[in-house]
């Protein structure tokens, strides 16, 4: 089955190349689309497509969608990779099952050692980092005009599939995530579109999640912990009931500490 890799950047052209050549071997078409304001000098076989960047990270991606001619879609970010170990498990998922449509991967996002937040757990040593948040996403989808991404962060083709009635499973994929490592100057700027997003779509399951995530990850205790609350409050599940028991428990050590 032919897969294409889906890249989206700014300016970090030197990940780009990276990415292009670990991914040479099973995506023979490579689609990267640019946000940023700077030209690409040496695109060599890849698609390039342009496209002006508004706080909505959906968009630029389901351009790159329509160009693309593969059977299958593999999609990656600037900050990511993927090994050797998982391109053949890519390999091996797109040609095992006719009725699946996209495969759920876990993004593992390397944190310091010494970083406590919710969801970190201890995996395997890569690259002398073994703390780690596995996130589970749909990085790994066939072609089709029914599937497409939505939300302006965090973005997701589920929705689509859902409504198309069409499977996705989980696998046994990894993708590697070095971009919580490098989010001191960025995390504000994301945690403005989380909220902007459940502004957008209060409706959205995983809205107060992401707002509860990202103000967790710039300090903002109590507003992680009100988001977790109120997710909780509307849904009733654990997906919103532990991280907001979580945070509540960082609270009040940290009240301790300073009490």
């Amino acid at each position: 089955m032919s897969i294409a890799l889906l890249l989206m950047i700014k300016d970090e052209f030197n990940s780009a190349k990276n990415i292009i050549k670990a991914v040479e071997g099973i995506c023979k078409e490579k689609i990267i689309v640019v946000t940023g304001d700077k030209k690409i000098k040496e695109s060599g076989k890849c698609k390039i497509l342009y496209f002006p960047w508004h706080d909505d990270y959906s968009t630029p991606l389901n351009a790159g969608l329509r160009i693309c001619r593969s059977k299958w879609v593999l999609r990656l970010d600037s900050d990511e990779e993927i090994d050797e170990i998982n391109l053949k498990r890519v390999e091996k998922a797109v040609n095992l099952r006719e009725d699946v449509w996209a495969y759920e991967v876990s993004q593992r996002g390397y944190l310091p050692e010494k970083r406590v937040e919710f969801g970190v757990k201890k995996v395997e040593n890569y690259k002398g980092y073994t703390n780690a948040v596995d996130d589970g996403c749909i990085r790994l989808f066939r072609n089709d005009p029914r599937v497409f991404f939505q939300y302006n962060t965090h973005e997701t083709i589920y929705e689509s599939l859902k409504r198309a009635n069409l499977r996705y499973v989980k696998s046994n994929i990894v993708i590697h995530h070095w971009g919580k490592l490098n989010m001191k100057d960025k995390a504000p700027y994301y945690y403005e579109l989380a909220k902007d997003r459940l502004r957008r779509y209060p409706e959205e399951y995983q809205s107060y999640y992401y707002v509860g995530i990202s103000a967790e990850f710039i300090g903002k205790l109590d507003e992680s912990y009100e988001a977790f609350k109120a997710g909780y409050e509307k849904y009733k599940t654990e997906y919103y009931r532990l991280p907001m028991e979580f945070i509540q428990q960082k609270r009040r050590r940290l009240n301790g500490r300073f009490n």
